[in-house]
């Protein structure tokens, strides 16, 4: 016999909200496991990016890896090559031409009573002007005890107003100036103060990044040739300002006797070989004769 149940024991439930719990399990049945892992992914993903966005602040403040690697070896080659008991400041100052007497006249009033005074800390090591090459511009050099000589000839100076006294007298007289904070080279230190007369050379090498101690050693086996020939008078490479520069200076008693040693000097094997190795190095070079100023200590 069929069973037959009351009419009023089933109630169809309305359209609208058989359809919500049907959209209300699917989504229970995707999200649950989808959510974990995107969660997770995500949890991945942030610490990705904040992993890169570290390595970002990292490279702002440290340079990139490679930035870091070039400056250690710079750094590196640096240590291996300076002298490291004085640090050396080049200034180079391009002086208008009408005003080349009177700025001579100026220096002459003050860098000697600066270098003289012990509580100046600094030691002039030589002044000159350009004669052939960039005329009208003048080169000095200065010397300190390391970079805390320097710093303390910098702030006695400050505290005397000497530096800007001199900077006031000279600053209407030229046009523009430079200067690098240099090591000498271990193998040619600084000449002591001379009065020689004749003609010096300023050269001015300018490297490839990362080549400074590979530079360096070929032209101390070179300097071997040259130096049978003439004296040199100093060699820098450049720690602040325009990196990767190279100045030396050589002293001959005149412009004849420079070529006549050069020519003497292209005679020994070894120079040659040094010239041809040594070139690979460098991207510029710039040769300029200088005559000393009469209050320069090497003239």
């Amino acid at each position: 016999m069929a069973l037959r149940l009351p009419a009023t024991s089933f109630t169809a439930a309305p359209r609208g909200l058989l359809a919500r719990s049907a959209a209300a399990s699917a989504r229970r049945s995707y999200s649950t496991p989808s959510r974990v892992a995107f969660a997770e992914s995500s949890s991945s993903g942030g610490g990705s990016r904040a992993t890169t966005k570290q390595g970002f602040l990292d490279s702002l403040l440290r340079g990139s890896e490679k930035a870091q690697a070039e400056g250690a070896t710079t750094q590196s080659h640096s240590a291996s090559v300076a002298r490291g008991r004085y640090i050396h400041e080049i200034q180079r100052h391009d002086v208008k031409p009408d005003c080349i007497e009177e700025y001579k006249r100026v220096l002459a009033e003050w860098y000697p009573k600066i270098s003289g005074e012990a509580q100046n800390k600094a030691r002039l090591t030589g002044s000159w002007e350009v004669t052939l090459g960039d005329v009208e511009t003048f080169y000095h050099i200065w010397e300190y005890n390391g970079y805390a000589g320097y710093d303390a000839s910098q702030e006695s100076m400050k505290q005397s107003k000497v530096r800007d006294q001199l900077h006031a007298a000279i600053r209407p007289l030229i046009k523009h100036r430079s200067n690098w904070i240099c090591q000498e080279f271990a193998f040619w230190p600084t000449a002591e103060p001379q009065s020689k007369g004749g003609v010096y050379e300023l050269r001015t090498y300018h490297l490839k990044p990362g080549k400074l101690l590979e530079w360096e050693q070929h032209w101390r086996r070179g300097l071997e040739a040259r130096q049978k020939y003439t004296e040199p008078v100093g060699a820098w490479f450049s720690q602040i300002g325009a990196l990767h520069t190279v100045f030396h200076i050589w002293h001959y008693p005149s412009l004849e006797e420079r070529k006549k040693t050069r020519d003497a000097a292209w005679q020994v094997e070894t120079w040659p070989k040094t010239v041809t190795e040594t070139v690979k190095l460098i991207d510029k070079m710039h040769a300029q004769i200088m005559e000393p100023l009469p209050f320069s200590p090497l003239k």
